[in-house]
């Protein structure tokens, strides 16, 4: 295992010890790690040391390609590099490139270092995906999908 796939998997397991996440395992000498979270999701984090980058495998469930949601959520991701945010909620353009994947309904995101700062790239991971549902998902245009997707109760879908 390299230092940095040790580096992001010990800052991901001090996220669990802190009782941020309810789950986390990595597998040995592969910069893989799995992440029990938001909504009860079994997250998928992968870390590409050639390419300085980590990976979440599915972000997001059974959201189409050519959907007005993933057009959104686009551009919701665009937003979080806007210089205008404060730093604390901001992914500097200038430090990691932000990117989403959607692979048969699967959106996967990715961000990749460009100044080398893995910890900066692990920590803003984890505040993107926590604002992607506190704050994208929140707004209530997609209650339903969210229903139906992680099973809610629509009397109590919080």
């Amino acid at each position: 295992m390299t230092d940095h796939a040790q580096l992001v998997g010990d800052i991901l397991q001090e996220y669990a010890e802190r009782g941020i996440f309810r789950g986390f395992s990595r597998a040995p000498a592969k910069g893989s790690y799995r992440v029990l979270w938001l909504r009860d999701q079994l997250f998928e984090w992968r870390w590409n040391d050639a390419k300085k980058s980590l990976r979440i495998t599915c972000v997001l469930p059974q959201v189409a390609p050519q959907s007005a949601m993933y057009r959104e959520l686009r551009s919701w991701l665009k937003s979080r590099q806007d210089a205008a945010l404060p730093d604390h909620r901001r992914c500097d353009a200038q430090r990691v490139a932000l990117r989403p994947y959607n692979r048969g309904g699967s959106v996967a995101l990715t961000l990749r270092s460009l100044d080398g700062d893995v910890e900066y790239l692990v920590r803003k991971m984890v505040s993107l995906v926590n604002e992607l549902y506190v704050d994208f998902l929140s707004s209530g245009l997609y209650l339903d999908w969210q229903i139906e997707t992680f099973n809610l109760d629509p009397d109590n879908p919080r």
